[in-house]
């Protein structure tokens, strides 16, 4: 079944929804310009993560908006939209270190029952998509070219691939997935893209991103 269809599957409708949570949906749809696909996603990926025992992380409402804005992130890299975290970050006015803990809170809630897709290939296709944007928010800038950004996306897709079939667990996140192989892919291409560049690009600090590099490149050497 699609990732799409699985989505679908669990949307219970914005009747479940408070008028708050409501208004920050209704939101965050406007500002960012999403297609009602991606709210229906959204809902049902956040109403499914607050009927799970880690929702309750949420249940006083402290955290209610990034947890919200979380799942308008990861429905939207799922439903194919190429949005930038920069995006997110400046229009709905949140940090990229609380958006991807938020957004690895509710991939782990998921790991539990395999809501969506099976977890490995859920993680597998938000890594891929992270991997996009991020290119595509490179090219934004000017570091690369149409072409170079490409190829950056075609060799981290590869990188990818043949380290998850050489063991990359699922325990390591989806965005330090994605910074690590593109750190690796950066380094082979010998793109002129600073590390620290990457590494806020994936939401990652720079020595984690290489320590996931390293494992990623151990993996591949074998």
């Amino acid at each position: 079944m699609k990732a799409q269809e699985r989505i679908h599957s669990l949307n219970k409708g914005v009747e479940s929804l408070s008028k708050e949570e409501h208004g920050l949906f209704f939101d965050a749809m406007q500002r960012l310009g999403l297609p009602n696909e991606v709210k229906q996603a959204a809902v049902a990926l956040y109403l499914d993560f607050k009927s799970r025992p880690i929702g309750e992380y949420n249940a006083d409402h402290k955290n209610l908006e990034i947890f919200l804005i979380a799942s308008v992130s990861l429905a939207a890299k799922a439903m194919g939209d190429l949005r930038t975290d920069h995006e997110f970050e400046s229009r709905m006015f949140v940090n990229r270190e609380k958006l991807a803990d938020a957004e690895e809170r509710i991939i782990k809630s998921f790991g539990v029952q395999d809501s969506i897709l099976p977890f490995p290939d859920l993680v597998s296709q938000l890594t891929k998509r992270q991997i996009e944007s991020m290119a595509e928010g490179f090219a934004e800038r000017g570091l690369v070219s149409s072409n170079e950004r490409e190829e950056l996306v075609r060799r981290s897709h590869d990188y990818l691939d043949a380290a998850v079939e050489k063991g990359l667990g699922p325990k390591m996140s989806y965005r330090g997935r994605a910074a690590g192989v593109m750190l690796k892919a950066v380094r082979d291409l010998e793109l002129q893209i600073p590390e620290m560049d990457i590494a806020r690009a994936a939401g990652f600090d720079k020595r984690t991103m290489a320590t996931n590099a390293d494992v990623i490149d151990a993996l591949l050497k074998d």
